[in-house]
């Protein structure tokens, strides 16, 4: 079985949330001894391999080129969607532009789904976010995202007390305006915790606005070694963001034991029911209100198992593995 992953050239520079699913997909295939070649954009002839892969179905210009040259090939697609729709943020924000484009990629978004003979979303709300916005029933396969058991064999050290913090809220994202870090920041500027922010800068002017807040600690991009100790001595880890499908670092602390509170936009509550604290990202005093319940609430023993039981990559891509059998049966 010879696979191909197309995903967007810079996936690594630009690391994303669809990096790391990418990058987990690919490891936990090739432990089943999947033959898997990756493509940047560089190949172009798809005629020796059996499945083509697509991933991302919101940066839509990469996908597409891939899409018209597997049809060519007449090859079996599949695409793992990572999608929600944008507009109401873009709404929000004023950014005409982007809903334009938005609306004007949306043919080649039809097209793409049209054409595969499988889709992965990450949940069954993405599923039927997409059926709904796209007015049509597409054949799906849900491929949870998962969390690494083995990372939490990572030895522990004080991470509280080797960065000098006081009790802390941890926020592990990319710095954007769609995480919402700047409102999280004005919302705990008087109290008495430290807002971590650990992840890439995607936007420097935000994040300078975020660290004009004197209890913001900015850490950087951490390797999972640090990231683990990161969530283990949290207060709460939060993703405020303006969607998420679910956050995989909202996966990773709860499977650690942190409180964790989501977002209410996109898919969380399919991968947490009733076990988290959500917000509403577009609603300040929603922020506000749900950190305020977080640190009074005890953690949660129940998520920490739900989590690990449910969503660990090795169970959750062996659903994939299944799936292309079937397809090329």
């Amino acid at each position: 079985m010879r696979i191909l992953f197309c995903i967007r050239k810079d996936y690594l520079e630009n690391f994303a949330g669809d990096s790391m699913q990418f990058i987990k997909t690919l490891k936990y295939l090739k432990k089943r001894h999947v033959d898997i070649h990756i493509n940047k954009g560089s190949i172009r002839d798809y005629s020796n391999y059996d499945i083509i892969h697509l991933f991302n179905l919101t940066r839509i210009g990469e996908t597409y080129n891939y899409y018209k040259i597997a049809r060519f090939y007449n090859k079996n697609i599949v695409l793992t969607p990572i999608y929600w729709n944008l507009k109401k943020y873009y709404n929000f924000v004023k950014d005409e532009e982007s809903i334009k484009l938005w609306d004007e990629s949306n043919i080649y978004r039809k097209e793409i789904l049209q054409g595969c003979s499988m889709i992965y979303p990450n949940s069954i709300l993405e599923a039927e976010q997409i059926c709904r916005d796209f007015s049509m029933n597409v054949p799906y396969t849900v491929v949870y995202n998962g969390i690494e058991l083995e990372d939490r064999n990572y030895p522990k050290f004080n991470f509280r007390k080797k960065y000098s913090l006081r009790k802390y809220i941890l926020c592990s994202a990319r710095i954007c305006n769609r995480k919402n870090q700047l409102v999280l920041s004005r919302v705990l500027k008087d109290s008495n915790y430290d807002l971590v922010l650990i992840g890439d800068i995607n936007d420097e002017q935000y994040f300078m606005n975020c660290m004009k807040y004197r209890n913001v600690k900015y850490l950087g991009f951490m390797d999972r070694y640090n990231l683990y100790n990161a969530y283990r001595y949290a207060d709460i880890h939060i993703l405020p963001s303006f969607v998420e499908t679910p956050g995989l670092s909202s996966l990773e602390a709860a499977s650690l034991g942190c409180k964790i509170i989501s977002t209410e936009e996109g898919s969380s509550r399919e991968y947490f029911r009733d076990m988290c604290i959500y917000c509403n990202p577009y609603n300040e005093d929603s922020i506000k209100r749900s950190i305020e319940y977080a640190i009074r609430a005890s953690k949660n023993s129940k998520l920490k198992k739900y989590v690990s039981y449910n969503f660990n990559w090795k169970n959750c891509i062996d659903t994939l593995y299944d799936s292309y059998i079937n397809l090329i049966n």
